[in-house]
């Protein structure tokens, strides 16, 4: 029996079409995307979800200029560089380095890196971040945080600050700030500084820091385990989510170029809202 031609025009392609479209359908990378929802490494709640707009794992070849920021306005010692910000490995790499600079009259030392979330400011929700901190000691902070700073209230929790304490290179610190609050009840600012001592240097490998925080408590975990709980009385502004290298006290009162430069790496940056209605 003779076909016509137009029949193999036809039924040929829709036959490729459909077994390709099988071999996705069944293919591991696919079922795994709708199967697989990332969670927090840990929680008190059971039903988060992600946030992508403020999230990344850092697959990319380069930063996502359209999800952060790298050059954000320099403030106090700092000057951000957005040289000292790439993704590679599927890593987030942040830098610093000794460069003795002005700004205005003032003669500084150093340039490092920030990435600031372009998302619009988020108000609670779990934040959690896989970080390798920089060989530097002391004198350096690798740090993930949270703040904004407008006319009539500024605030940050710092859901993670690494080797900022001269004394032993292993205390990590969860600290909280108030700087500005109309309604605030009594002398500002108030910072409060909270440190725990990790049984590991965090120089040596990829740890895994998070806070939750929401509308009663803001707790901190690290790799799992909380670490830190405070009752939330005063930070229930919306704020930016922030990765940032700092310096810290002995190199503001006296600057050198040993180990320099140096960086730390970021696995992921991860946020999630909370469902409601959800234990």
């Amino acid at each position: 029996m003779n076909l016509p031609e137009y029949s193999f025009r036809i039924v040929i392609p829709q036959l490729v079409l459909a077994v390709m479209a099988w071999a996705f359908l069944l293919s591991p990378g696919y079922g795994q995307a709708l199967t697989t929802e990332v969670r927090p490494l840990h929680s008190q709640k059971n039903a988060w979800r992600l946030l992508p707009q403020y999230s990344d794992e850092f697959d990319s070849a380069k930063l996502d200029s359209a999800k952060w920021d790298n050059d954000v306005p320099d403030w106090g010692v700092w000057s951000w560089e957005p040289g000292n910000v790439w993704v590679k490995d599927g890593n987030l790499n942040l830098r610093m380095e000794y460069s003795e600079h002005k700004r205005s009259a003032r003669t500084l030392y150093y340039k490092s890196g920030i990435v600031k979330s372009k998302a619009p400011p988020i108000r609670y929700g779990y934040f959690e971040a896989r970080i390798k901190a920089a060989s530097r000691f002391p004198g350096v902070a690798p740090a993930f945080w949270a703040y904004r700073q407008d006319a009539t209230e500024w605030t940050e929790i710092d859901f993670v600050e690494l080797t900022q304490r001269r004394r032993d290179v292993t205390i990590i610190d969860t600290d909280i700030h108030v700087f500005r609050q109309v309604s605030f009840p009594g002398t500002l600012p108030l910072q409060e500084v909270r440190s725990w001592s990790a049984p590991w240097d965090p120089r040596d490998d990829f740890h895994v820091y998070g806070c939750e925080w929401d509308e009663k408590e803001i707790r901190w975990y690290i790799d799992g385990r909380m670490v830190q709980a405070r009752s939330n009385d005063f930070w229930h502004q919306a704020l930016d989510v922030v990765v940032s290298f700092g310096v810290r006290a002995d190199l503001k009162v006296q600057a050198s170029p040993q180990g320099f430069p140096t960086t730390f790496q970021v696995d992921y940056v991860r946020v999630w809202s909370s469902i409601r209605g959800t234990p």
